[in-house]
Order: C-alpha cells, then structure tokens, then sequence
C-alpha cells in the first residue's frame, strides 16, 4: 500500500507499507509517487522469486558487522589471514565507516575511500585493504543483510611496482659464503628450492633423505600476534615432496653433522635454543648483514624464491614443474609471478632471434647477388 501525505513543512512524501513473510510490517518513504511504485514492485517481484532480502536488515552499523564478521570468521582463518583482515579493519575501514548502516555505503563511497588510500599507499597494499571491504560485504550479503555489495565496479590503482630483485647463481653462492655455516644450507633451500621462509624454517631433520635425495615439505612457521608456531602449508599444494640437486645433498648433510642434529624432529634451522627462528630476527641478525655485504641492496629471502624460480624457467623447466616446486595452487600466478626471464637467457633469445630472422636473410641476399654477376658479366 502506499500512502501519500505532507510534512510539517509542506513536502509530498509517499509512504510503502509492505509485511515481510512472518506478517511483520515494513515501510519505506520517497519523494515522488514514481520511486515508491517501483519499490513496491521490486519488494513484491522478489518475494515471488524467493530473492526478497530484508530492508531493515542492512540498517546494521558497519563497524557492528565486521565484529561479527571476524567473529564468524575467525576458526576458518589461519592466524596470519585473521591478524591481517583485523587490521585492515581496525586500521581503514572502521575509522572510514564507523555509524554508517550497511544500507547507506554506496560504490560510490567505496570508491573515495579507495582513492584516498592509493594517495598514501602502494597499490598492492591498496588491493590487500580491499579484499577485505570486499570480503565483509560479500559475507554480509551471504547472511542477507544486504542485496547488493557496493563493492562493485571499483577502479583499483595500477601497480607499476618494480620488478622483484633477482640474483644470479654466483651471487647465492657468495651470500651462502657470508651467512656463514649456521645458515648456509638455509640460504641454498631457498635459493635453489625456492621454500618460503617459513617452510625453510620449519623443517626438521626427518623432512630430508639424504639416501633418496628428497625434501618433505609439509609444515610451516607462522607468526601472529607476536606469537609463533608451526602449521599446516595454506593449501594442499604446499604439501610437496622436492628432488634434492647433489650438491645441496652433501650441504644439508654437512649442516647436519657439524650442527650434531640427531634428533628426528629437530628443526633444521632452528634457533639457539631449538624453537623456530622468527622472520625478523633472522633478517635482522642474518640476513640483513650479509646482503649489505654482498652488494644486494633489496635483496629479501622471498626474493631468493625468486631468483630460484627464474633459474628454473630459463633453464627451460615447464609451468606444472615450477608450479609444484614452488607449491603453488595456481599455475596462472606462477606465471604471472615468476616466469621472469634472466638477462643472460634474454641475451641468448637475441642472438637466437638474430640467427633465425638475420643469418638466412643475408646468406641469400650474397648468394643472389652472386648470380647476378655470373648473369651479367
């Protein structure tokens, strides 16, 4: 029913009273008699379709929903994923939103808030905060608070970030030398392994055969809220077995005997006291010191990631190989992520692509001007 009346100060409104499907009454008020008959229809075409949503229930304030939200999510999330949408919220989206209902964020306020964040932070960090706007709404619309996430149709900045550092093979060899014996075989397990830190960190002595020349890689370091403790890989491709190159055989073998690890479950690369090393510790103490040295200004343990899978590609290993070494779900992101090429693999492709398109070309050019003499003396 619609019901048109004035206001105190003389304005037509146009009052839509509708009962929601436990009898319950709603109503909503427009301007003009041509909005109200259009939500009147909707309201009525979607409760046919079984699509009706609630109005009054997207009414809830945003920072209200994402605490239920976390709440909810929470004991599906690994600590890292929890910390990080906690903070983005705590941090960004709260402060930006805080008192406004569901109902009232439009895409047009996500897109200011968007485009303020790109005026202080990378785009990559841009993207990360969004992800987690986006992710509230979607779940908000999954409990059906909401029928739409203004999360729609959002312009994210570019990233025209630059391109990871990447070392050649005598420069790990020169930083394994500088880490000194300690964490040598760490450096080698992802510089020529390509493990995350937290993957390195986390093997144990039983994780390598020095018989079948093989790494187990089925664990992983995690550090939240100042906490740190050993988990499960974030997705089943994590969960890899790796063939050892010869070489790193008879590193890891030689970490072994000299560090008197005869503990199965022993970390291989575990602190003085034996637990996990943490990320930053081991780059400020380790890590840090040894890249100065080096000359490898920018150089970080996920960039030996790096390095290892560019080897790997220009050597001429194929995307699924890459892809399990690395343990990724997604060959499409090892691709995108890794695939770059060396400078001395470039370099070769130029002297290839100079042979194939150049070579013939002038070898035919001579041969026929050579008959053009013999043809006219």
């Amino acid at each position: 029913m619609i019901e048109k009346r004035r206001t105190k100060s003389g304005e037509v409104r146009y009052d839509v009273r509708l009962r929601r499907p436990d009898g319950r009454e709603y109503s909503r008020t427009f301007r003009t008699k041509k909005e109200a008959e259009s939500f009147q229809a909707t309201e009525r075409a979607d409760r046919a379709r079984g699509n009706w949503i609630d109005p009054t229930a997207g009414q809830v304030r945003f920072e209200v929903w994402a605490d239920e939200w976390l709440s909810i999510m929470e004991p599906s999330w690994r600590p890292r994923t929890f910390d990080r949408h906690s903070m983005a919220l705590r941090v960004h989206w709260k402060p930006r939103f805080v008192g406004r209902s569901l109902n009232e964020i439009s895409p047009r306020l996500v897109q200011a808030a968007i485009t303020d964040l790109a005026g202080s932070h990378s785009a990559a960090t841009v993207g990360t905060y969004y992800r987690t706007l986006r992710a509230l709404f979607r779940g908000a619309m999954d409990l059906e608070l909401i029928g739409r996430t203004p999360c729609r149709s959002i312009k994210l900045p570019s990233d025209r970030s630059e391109e990871r550092r990447v070392i050649e093979p005598s420069q790990l060899h020169q930083l394994a030398d500088a880490v000194g014996p300690n964490w040598r075989a760490m450096i080698y397990v992802g510089g020529v392994m390509g493990l995350r830190f937290g993957e390195a960190a986390a093997l144990q002595v039983q994780d390598v055969d020095l018989v079948e020349h093989r790494l187990y890689v089925s664990k992983t370091v995690v550090e939240a809220n100042g906490r740190i403790s050993i988990d499960v890989p974030k997705t089943s491709a994590g969960l890899r077995t790796l063939a050892l190159p010869d070489p790193l055989v008879d590193e890891l073998r030689d970490h072994i005997e000299r560090s008197g690890l005869e503990d199965p479950e022993a970390l291989l690369f575990g602190s003085s006291t034996g637990v996990p090393v943490r990320r930053s510790n081991f780059a400020r103490r380790v890590f840090g010191p040894a890249v100065e040295s080096c000359g490898l200004d920018g150089l970080t343990f996920h960039g030996l990631r790096h390095s290892a899978a560019t080897q790997w590609v220009a050597a001429g290993l194929d995307a699924r190989t890459v892809q399990h070494r690395l343990g990724h779900a997604d060959p499409r992101l090892v691709l995108r992520l890794y695939a770059h090429v060396s400078s001395r693999a470039d370099q070769e492709a130029a002297r290839t692509t100079a042979e194939t398109f150049w070579s013939k070309v002038d070898a035919g050019s001579a041969r026929d001007g050579a008959e053009s003499v013999e043809r006219n003396p």
